[in-house]
């Protein structure tokens, strides 16, 4: 080969020159413009080996732009994949397009410098590359050359070539030739068990084909050998991927299959067992690359799903839901009317053919040319094992066309159960974020990543179509966003409330309201866009990213590098998002607001006069008439341009001076013109009078709402509970936030807890109105959390105003540069409103234990313990064992405040009066040992995980001649409930011994709590503690605490130790596992207490122990 000339222009603005001659680091670089070669060939992407001699002459071939963009030059050293002979047809198909692009016309008379790609200059700055066929210049980025290979150009003299100009060159050889050239460029390729090449892609294919259509029925991967070799499984192709590997264009594909194919329940009534045994039955199918045989199983599985109809009521999958811990689409299905998913018809995909569009064309004038730069692949390092978990654990939602959730990968990843496995697989998973990152990826290889299942949900009127994207690309986008939180911020902050700064959609509405209410303001509109999120200009929104946010440019390059595949629910036809942020992706928020801020920059350089806003799609400009006019005429002019599309019919304009809404009707034809107000991001922006009708109908829906849950507290009232603190609450608390003076309009509500929602939920009815202050109360002071909008809502108005203050006051000024939040000053803005929100409890429960009666004062106190109330404020998870039936949550109600309990007789069995407190220290029915004994094999089990020779009922050794102090017990068979070694020390015995009491007995009733639970600690000391001292040599612990869920301080110290030891055998962070002690302790005290309030029990019968069945005669014979 000729030695050819090499132009490199680096970023300091040098160039040299140099020549070479063909050797294997040429082969290598060169072999890299050959990239387009695999666009011509589908399915048999090559490995370049020996390159054929190839007279590259210098010519003036023009480069069409718009035709390069179909060529993806990426500097790899290998191009891996498949297939040992190319087909005739194969060979004829490349060598039709290699002569069309050989003969692409001229757009120009001689070379310039700027880059065909992206039609922008290349600058001394920027990092380019020369053809040394045609001379044109191309950005590294636009060609696909990663920094690594930029550097190797940089200190080397080897030429470099566009991939039209190999074309071209390749296009003027004979079919022969070009036959010879690209079957010396095929190597073996893929082999996946027993197939290999075009067979293995077959069987893939149709394998992905047909579990897109499947309905999701996938078990949780089981522990053991079995879930470990599955998570081995998935790592080896992320690696096959991450290294190159020869299975890396199909590595996600086959990932993406592996949960349905070795996942699929196989029936409705299937146990653990089941799945480890199919899991294991199915992987030896899968290591053969029999895939065909696991389609059929999962046909024949789905068939028999499609033919069970399910007749579940709303209410049973509102508790199903609630149950697995999802509040949010929990409470969609006790809605009168919830949201339907529309059956596919002509009109239904009309309709989402329009929503999706095809792809518009890079738009020049709204294209952003300046430097960038190659942000250093440090920066996602970040992206670790810790991080992939965290994400994990952040992802919320259904399946994607895979069949895979949130909580099947939630496991896979964050699991503990598969140890080093599951760190092996996140680690891996990291490292291939951080290649879609930093590297050019084919989009072919990520093909079906980045699909997604759509869902059309009627809307009255139109369909509202719903993506769900894979859950491992959402795992991936909150790995991205997290990792790029500030760099996001600082590319959209202030003017652009959506990438993620904190308080952000409350800032903006604030900063509009504040504008609104300035005397020099005349009018704000409030813009609507048609299809805002599906119609932005994808390709000039990521051209734009490269500049606003490089470091976020790479991940959205590969990932809307093409159209993705949207597979319509229950159907087997897909259509293709080609234009705007995909539904489904994490980064969609993040990617719009970045994308669109071109579009913001132009407007304020149009119209500096015009004060914005922009939360994602949503805008507003403020300010006098003609400003605000000029903006409005520049969004309809250069938004579509972007791909955003103004709909003067839904966009609203609030006037100040009703006398002038004739003329402003004239001055903004089309749209709405009002002097009354509009509402703006969930809040209102206009009137007092007007906010008050927005308030009032908010209201009237919110309590359709609480009737709602009210209904289904009639049968799950623990269910319905936790729907209501953790769901509903919210709705209204976003509106006291962000709109002010609203307290009287929230009445209803009020009025709705107290006579419908209160009285289901505890089964009190009417509610008395100290009772229902007592509720209103958080549950850690003694309340229910039920609390009284009507009291709270102009505090958390001015909550609001205040944390978010210097990001409002950054958008009323308006200003263009970079907003920077000072976290130090928002923390001390925190930390105030939560000194006055506790400040304002601790006054509230002051007053109401100085007006209320001394019982109910006490049990107040008593809920107020620490750790009494955890029951209340946790979710009821079923595999917890955190659930309550209906009887057990409203007792459980009535025994926290000592109320009367219904149904139950006057008198007990023993001949005493019954009441709560009665039930709770009678002996007769066992109860009270029950309990006792319930709670020390729970505290046994737990120590069991990080202790040795854990023993229930252990004997302590016989007393001799020692010298034991006044109150030790001496008898020679004392028992104390728990020993265990290992506690304390590593081989230490610890004695743990149990009392349970209840704290209005007759005994402690007068005591204050803390001189109660010390008088127990003190008894319990002196009978047992210098015995174990003294004879047995190991420690001792009082484990005192009450009926109620308090614990004495021994006891509380000893559940933070074993609380910590679990941390570290466990390998969890020591809140989580010091929350779930918590919790679990307080239930399992709760069940067995309420069992006593309510369990059978009877005069002394005779017992079978004292009676001879061998002298009793049974029949006569």
């Amino acid at each position: 080969m000729s030695t050819q000339r090499y132009n490199f222009r680096s970023r300091s603005g040098s160039g040299e020159y140099g020549t070479a001659s063909h050797t294997d680091v040429e082969g290598d670089i060169l072999s890299q413009t050959l990239q387009s070669i695999n666009n011509l060939l589908p399915g048999n992407l090559v490995e370049v080996k020996d390159l054929p001699e190839i007279d590259l002459v210098e010519t003036q071939d023009e480069h069409d732009s718009g035709n390069l963009a179909i060529l993806d030059c990426s500097l790899q050293p290998k191009l891996t994949g498949c297939g040992s002979q190319v087909s005739d047809s194969t060979i004829s198909q490349a060598l039709n397009h290699l002569r069309a692009l050989s003969e692409l016309p001229v757009i120009s008379e001689s070379p310039t410098d700027n880059c065909p790609m992206c039609s922008s200059l290349c600058t001394d700055s920027d990092d380019a590359v020369c053809c040394n066929t045609c001379d044109y210049w191309f950005h590294c980025k636009c060609v696909g050359i990663s920094i690594t290979t930029y550097r190797q150009l940089h200190n080397s003299s080897l030429p470099w070539f566009c991939s039209s100009c190999v074309a071209s060159q390749l296009a003027t050889q004979s079919s022969t030739q070009v036959t010879e050239f690209l079957e010396d460029l095929s190597t073996p390729g893929i082999v996946f068990g027993s197939l290999s090449d075009s067979d293995a892609l077959a069987e893939i294919d149709n394998a992905y084909n047909a579990i897109t259509n499947w309905r999701p029925n996938v078990f949780l991967t089981p522990s053991g050998h079995a879930g470990k070799e599955f998570l081995n499984t998935i790592r080896q192709l992320l690696e096959e991927f991450n290294n190159d590997g020869p299975l890396k264009p199909v590595a996600l594909k086959l990932i993406l299959l592996a949960g349905p194919l070795l996942l699929q329940k196989p029936s409705a009534s299937s146990k653990s067992k089941d799945h480890v045994s199919c899991l294991s039955r199915r992987l030896v199918l899968w290591k053969e690359g029999n895939l065909s045989a696991l389609i059929r199983e999962g046909q024949t599985i789905q068939s028999r799903l499609q033919k069970a109809k399910s007749h579940a009521s709303p209410l049973k999958i509102f508790s199903r839901l609630m149950l697995k811990g999802q509040v949010s689409a929990a409470l969609k299905w006790i809605k009168k009317n919830p949201s339907a998913v529309v059956s596919l018809s002509d009109s239904v995909m009309d309709e989402l053919l329009m929503k999706h569009p095809a792809a518009q064309k890079l738009d020049d004038e709204c294209t952003i040319h300046g430097p960038s730069y190659i942000p250093d692949p440090i920066l996602f390092e970040v992206i670790d094992a810790k991080l992939v978990r965290k994400a994990a654990k952040l992802t919320r939602g259904s399946a994607g066309p895979s069949g895979l959730d949130s909580e099947a990968w939630g496991r896979i990843l964050c699991s503990k159960h598969f140890r080093s496995a599951g760190s092996d697989l996140c680690e891996s998973f990291a490292r291939f974020v951080r290649i879609l990152a930093t590297g050019n990826v084919d989009q072919q290889h990520i093909r079906e990543f980045v699909s997604s299942r759509l869902v059309p949900l009627e809307k009255n009127p139109g369909i509202r179509p719903i993506g769900i994207g894979e859950t491992l690309r959402r795992i991936a986008g909150k790995c991205i966003s997290i990792a790029l939180k500030g760099e996001v911020m600082d590319a959209t902050a202030p003017l652009q409330t959506c990438g993620g700064i904190e308080g952000g959609v409350e800032a903006s509405i604030h900063a509009i309201r504040k504008m609104y209410e300035d005397s020099s303001t005349d009018c704000v509109l409030l813009v609507d866009a048609s299809n805002a999120f599906n119609s932005l200009n994808r390709a000039t929104a990521v051209q734009n990213i490269g500049i606003l946010c490089p470091e976020l440019y790479q991940y959205l390059k590969n990932i809307y590098g093409s159209p993705s595949k949207m597979f319509i629910n229950g159907t087997n036809q897909h259509i293709l998002s080609a234009e705007g942020a995909t539904q489904g992706c994490n980064l969609a928020m993040g990617f719009y607001g970045v994308g669109i801020m071109e579009l913001i920059y132009i407007l304020k350089q149009q119209v500096p006069e015009c004060k914005v806003s922009w939360y994602a799609d949503d805008s507003a400009g403020a300010g006098k008439a003609e400003h605000v006019k000029a903006w409005w005429e520049a969004l309809k002019h250069y938004g579509p341009r972007i791909g955003y599309f103004p709909q003067p019919g839904k966009t609203c304009l609030i006037i100040k001076d009703p006398n002038k809404l004739e003329h402003y009707k004239q001055l903004f034809p089309g749209v709405l013109v009002t002097a009354e107000g509009h509402r703006y991001l969930g809040s209102f922006i206009g009137t007092k009078a007007a906010t008050e009708l927005y308030v009032k109908e908010k209201v009237n829906d919110w309590v359709a709402d609480l009737n709602d849950i009210s209904t289904a507290a009639a049968s799950e009232p623990q269910l319905a509970f936790a729907g209501y603190y953790f769901g509903i609450t919210k709705k209204w608390n976003y509106l006291m936030r962000t709109t002010p003076d609203i307290a009287p309009l929230l009445s209803p509500i009020e009025k709705s807890i107290k006579q419908h929602l209160i009285p289901s939920l505890t089964g009190i009815n009417p509610t008395p109105n100290v009772l229902r202050e007592v509720f209103s109360l958080s549950p850690k002071n003694g309340g229910l959390g039920i609390i009284n909008p009507t009291e709270t809502a102009d505090m958390e108005y001015e909550f609001s105003l205040l944390i978010n203050s210097s990001l409002i006051d950054a958008i009323v000024e308006n200003k263009i540069a970079s907003f920077h939040p000072k976290a130090d000053v928002i923390h001390k803005a925190k930390l105030q409103c939560k000194a006055a929100k506790k400040r304002a409890e601790e006054d509230k429960k002051f007053n109401l234990l100085s007006s209320c009666s001394k019982e109910l004062g006490r049990q107040i106190a008593l809920g107020s313990e620490k750790g009494a109330s955890s029951w209340l404020s946790t979710l009821p998870l079923k595999e917890c064992g955190f659930t309550l039936s209906k009887q057990q949550f409203q007792d459980a109600i009535r025994l926290r405040y000592n109320l009367h309990l219904e149904g139950i007789s006057s008198e007990c069995a023993c001949g005493k009066a019954n009441s709560i407190d009665h039930t709770l220290i009678c002996k007769l029915g066992g109860y009270t040992a029950l309990r006792h004994n319930h709670l020390r094999d729970t505290l046994a089990n737990l120590l069991g995980v990080v202790c040795k020779d854990v023993v229930s009922e252990p004997h302590l050794l016989p007393v001799t001649n020692e010298d034991l102090p006044r109150g030790t017990t001496l008898k020679q068979d004392a028992r104390l409930d728990i020993s265990c070694r290992g506690f304390y020390s590593a081989l230490d015995k610890t004695f743990i011994d149990i009392r349970v009491l209840h704290p209005n007995s007759q005994s402690n009733a007068q005591k204050p709590l803390k001189s109660m639970y010390q008088s127990h600690e003190r008894e319990k000391k002196t009978k047992y503690l210098q015995r174990v001292l003294q004879i047995d040599k190991a420690n001792f612990t009082p484990f005192v605490l009450s009926t109620t869920g308090g614990l004495a301080p021994e006891a509380s110290a000893f559940t933070k130790r074993l609380a910590q030891k679990l941390s570290v055998k466990l390998d969890q962070s020591y809140s989580h596992v010091m929350g779930f002690l918590r919790r679990k302790l307080r239930i399992e005290l709760l069940k067995t207490t309420l069992m006593a309030m309510r369990g059978f029990r009877k005069s002394r019968v005779t017992a079978i122990a004292e009676l001879d069945l061998n002298l009793l005669q049974f029949y006569v014979q």
